[in-house]
């Protein structure tokens, strides 16, 4: 069951892939819920592999084969926390408790595994107590390698203070090691450039073009040049993640992406991943997303429960696969690792924020609409031209269009300041007060104004001209105000495309010139446009998924209401606009255009058609005729 495939064609990443769904199908036939370590062959390491075990994690751990485990990656019980759950281990005790446990780790871990340790110092007395140093320390004592830290940066945590700190906004991800040679896969965790490149990289001066010494005389040098052209680059050892927020059904889990991001590094397809403190299922899932096996121990009944129940919800993931080719890691999807929580954050917004106001606003305008107050805004040319004869068309018709016109610019207004909130929720930006900006934030040493708008089509030669004044104003402004480096101007376009997005060109009659270069702009549109705001190019989709389910709900409603409107406001059109059924054409024309104070009275009485007595009985239609029906 143990296969490292290193496949660089793309035939060969299929064929991994189906391997590994093969692998998957088969284990979800087995059992995975173990309370009674008898079942298992605890000399055989296949037989735990896919197994979420009841227990607690040190006698578990010492029944597991040595060198069995190529990633632990596990987040245990902080220092007097989750004393509800699992009793809670003091500051001064927490280090002789967990070297038993990291001494199993060890010997279960395989020489070039690797070890992920999620943990925090608690304050104790108002200070930070020294047991986390001290576990390295001890740690390192024992035989452990401590490699690397990683620092989780929890972006979405609320601001506060306490006396003498402020709110924790980061975590540690401890890596140990057995060895100094490990398997790590770094290709497969490269993140896109940036937009600071397209910039950055287009006019390189001479000190760019080779190889420039750091002015400090560290050794250090970079040339800027090597980097034209290339589309991804290294992450840094700081993880920009959104804590849990959407699970409450557990005290602590973190998001799904943390496991995520050190499985694609430290694993290849086919890996044993383990969790000796699973909670609520985290480590596994993301492991089986991935096609890795897994190991969870869970000493709390209801939790391992949960996680039984999460993993097996869980499906292999062919796009989340790790391929250690650089060239298709290009091909393949671009990592992002936000976690559901981030979408949860999204969705609420949406709701309460976007979908509420909006049909709100849709029921107040329709409540407030009156017939001779719309007819007045209506060309009543071209709804003769389109030859509408129906007085309950006609009315649809106007009903329909003046809607379309305050729905197109209420929901573009909500859904802008969502894309603020999506700026300030990850990048703390802000709404602007500048013209033509509606937003500003800071990214990637980079400050980026943006002016929003709903499509690519929002605006004709003059009022693009007034934006890029605009953005030349705005930068000058923000110089004055202290801001460095370099300012990004972005026309952002919630929908459409728009395939050429650098707009360094100034139209002329007869051809273009280079622009000024404080009138330079970058138009994102539709997807380009909200990953540029998120750094998630699925962002775009996600949108739709509240709104879908809201509309269903709030316009059922709705709908009832139209129909009401519409009736009423046929039967005024009817009373006023009509003459013996038929629209009095003329009489519309005279209330809309005429010039002068036009009375306006109720059409006289309809003549009717009326079938009277002397009517032959066989000239009336029969539908059984028609359709040539015998009698029974």
């Amino acid at each position: 069951m143990y296969f490292q495939l290193r496949i660089i064609s793309v035939l060969g990443f299929k064929l991994m892939v189906d391997v590994t769904r093969s692998l998957f199908e088969v284990d979800e036939t087995r059992e995975i819920f173990i309370r009674d370590l008898k079942i298992i062959d605890s000399k055989d390491p296949h037989s735990w592999t896919n197994k979420i075990i009841l227990g607690d994690c040190l006698k578990v751990l010492q029944k597991i084969p040595p060198e069995s485990i190529d990633l632990i990656i596990t987040s245990p019980p902080y220092a007097d926390s989750r004393k509800k759950t699992y009793g809670g281990i003091s500051p001064d005790e927490y280090v002789g408790w967990f070297l038993l446990i990291s001494l199993e780790l060890k010997r279960v871990l395989k020489p070039e595994g690797s070890f992920i340790l999620n943990i925090k110092e608690k304050v104790v007395n108002g200070e930070r107590h020294p047991y986390v140093l001290n576990l390295i320390l001890e740690m390192q004592n024992q035989g452990w390698l401590w490699t690397e830290e990683y620092i989780w940066h929890k972006k979405n945590s609320y601001p506060g203070k306490w006396s003498n700190r402020f709110r924790d906004s980061w975590e540690r991800c401890l890596h140990f090691n057995k060895q100094k040679k490990f398997k790590m896969f770094q290709e497969t965790v490269m993140v896109p450039m940036g937009d600071w490149a397209k910039s950055r990289l287009k006019r390189l001066s001479e000190t760019d073009m080779r190889r420039d010494a750091s002015k400090v005389e560290s050794g250090f040098g970079k040339n800027i040049s090597n980097w034209v052209e290339r589309k991804m680059a290294y992450p840094t050892n700081v993880l920009h993640l959104a804590t849990e927020c959407g699970n409450k059904n557990h005290s602590a889990a973190f998001p799904k992406a943390l496991p995520l991001w050190f499985i694609r590094l430290f694993t290849e397809s086919g890996d044993t991943v383990l969790d000796p403190f699973l909670g609520s299922g985290t480590t596994c899932v993301a492991a089986k997303e991935l096609g890795r096996n897994y190991v969870g121990i869970e000493m709390n009944e209801k939790y391992c429960e949960l996680a039984v129940h999460n993993t097996e919800q869980a499906k292999f993931n062919s796009q989340r696969l790790s391929v250690h080719s650089r060239d298709s890691i290009y091909q393949s999807e671009e990592y992002n690792f936000m976690s559901e929580s981030i979408y949860q954050t999204y969705y609420d917004y949406l709701v309460e924020n976007v979908l509420t106001p909006f049909y709100e606003k849709r029921f107040e305008k329709l409540s407030k609409l009156r017939l001779l107050d719309v007819l007045k805004r209506k060309n009543p040319y071209l709804f003769k031209a389109k030859n509408i004869e129906l007085a309950s068309d006609f009315v649809k018709s106007i009903v329909d269009a003046y809607l379309s016109s305050q729905e197109e610019t209420i929901f573009g207004n909500l859904l802008e300041n969502f894309a603020i909130f999506v700026s300030s929720t990850l990048y703390n930006g802000s709404k602007s007060e500048l013209n033509s900006i509606d937003l500003e934030f800071e990214r990637d040493n980079c400050y980026y104004i943006v002016g929003i708008k709903s499509g690519t089509s929002w605006g004709n030669s003059d009022q693009i001209n007034k934006m890029k004044d605009n953005f030349k104003k705005a930068r000058s402004i923000l110089r004055d105000r202290g801001v460095k480096g370099e300012i990004v101007a972005v026309n952002g376009c919630m929908y459409g495309k728009d395939s050429n997005p650098l707009k360094d060109k100034k139209k002329l009659k007869k051809g273009t010139i280079d622009e000024e270069p404080d009138k330079i702009y970058y138009k994102y549109a539709g997807q380009e446009f909200w990953q540029f705001l998120s750094n998630d190019e699925n962002l775009y989709q996600e949108i739709i998924i509240p709104i879908d389910k809201e509309a269903k709900q709030k316009d059922e409603l709705f709908k009832a209401t139209y129909a009401a409107k519409v009736n009423e406001m046929t039967a005024d059109f009817t009373n006023y606009f009509t003459r013996n059924y038929h629209i009095d054409w003329a009489k519309l024309i005279d209330y809309v255009s005429k010039k002068g104070k036009v009375l306006l009275e109720p059409s006289q009485e309809q003549t009717s058609l009326l079938l009277d007595e002397e009517l032959d009985s066989e000239d009336i239609f029969d539908l059984s005729d028609a359709l040539d029906l015998k009698d029974y």
